[in-house]
């Protein structure tokens, strides 16, 4: 089944829908109802091992330059650059939302309970 991506202007967020047939079809926003979605292009998936995942990040300058400064504003910015645009996963919010504001998610030395 293909999977399209289409952009909301009007809640300004990205949008997967899978298309059950080929044919043009209307949808509208789940987000805000808007009924004037665009279908926008985007690169196909291609599995990557672990290990190039990994290298991928590592050879992230800007995030290599967070990691150093011991900075969690710049690794909150790093996330939501590399979310390309995309929704973070709900599990993952509010961490990313301490690291904005300069928070590490810690809790007694301890990772918090929402990592």
């Amino acid at each position: 089944m293909p999977i399209y991506e289409f952009w909301c202007g009007s809640c300004e967020r990205k949008i997967t829908i899978i298309q059950h047939k080929i044919s043009p079809a209307s949808h509208s926003c789940p987000n805000c109802g808007n009924d004037r979605i665009e279908r926008i292009y985007s690169p196909f998936a291609i599995r990557k091992t672990d290990k190039q995942v990994y290298q991928e990040i590592r050879s992230d300058y800007q995030f290599e330059r967070a990691l150093k400064r011991n900075d969690p504003k710049a690794i909150a910015q790093w996330v939501e650059r590399t979310s390309r645009g995309g929704e973070i996963p709900e599990e993952c919010r509010e961490t990313v939302g301490k690291l904005a504001k300069g928070e590490w998610p810690m809790k007694e030395g301890k990772p918090s309970e929402s990592e």
